[in-house]
């Protein structure tokens, strides 16, 4: 689904959360490079994070699966 992460601008980021929410589901490759963006990436905004903890929040909800 997402296979990179774009490079920064809020709006693929609010693109990509939305596809993700839209779908329920994520793959782990994906899973892997949102928790990498958001530990290591230090262009990210405070929207970009908010956009991410999102999904992450789905994913706690159960609104959203991890797939393989």
């Amino acid at each position: 689904m997402v296979s990179s992460l774009p490079q920064n601008p809020a709006s693929d980021i609010q693109t990509l959360v939305s596809a993700i929410i839209q779908q329920g589901r994520l793959s782990r490759r994906d899973h892997l490079a949102l928790s990498t963006a958001m530990l290591s990436n230090p262009m990210l905004t405070s929207s970009d994070r908010q956009h991410i903890n999102q999904v992450f929040d789905s994913i706690r909800a159960g609104r959203v699966r991890l797939t393989d």
